[in-house]
């Protein structure tokens, strides 16, 4: 079952994220993790969600992948991620402002399963 982080508010003007920084940890030593990423983001009445990132990836054993998705007009954010094969994998979602620091952070164990990924088609 897919994770998600919900619905992020993203603040606007300088304090809000311009980036959002995916990580994807495989601390599996031997098994390969095939992980599925989707960002979409809302405007700031929540009638439109727009996807800006859909990713496949496989992360081999005891190594990371990090995936970062520009981030603009956006009242809110979300990603759904899901892994497969390996059970040790770790996935983290990071919120980066202009400058590059972190204003928001939604580790895994924070995230809420979902039933399934949001069809985006």
């Amino acid at each position: 079952m897919p994770y998600s982080t919900g619905l992020i508010y993203n603040s606007s003007g300088i304090s809000g994220a311009t980036q959002i920084l995916v990580t994807c940890l495989n601390d599996s030593p031997y098994i390969p993790s095939n992980i599925e990423i989707q960002v979409f983001k809302w405007n700031v009445s929540l009638t439109s969600r727009t996807p800006i990132g859909l990713n496949l990836i496989q992360v081999q054993p005891l190594t990371t992948k990090t995936l970062l998705y520009a981030l603009s007009d956006a009242g809110y954010y979300e990603v759904q991620s899901d892994f497969f094969s390996a059970t040790s994998t770790i996935t983290h979602v990071y919120g980066i402002d202009s400058a590059g620091g972190i204003i928001q952070r939604v580790l895994q164990s924070e995230m809420t399963y979902i039933d399934q990924f949001t069809i985006t088609s």
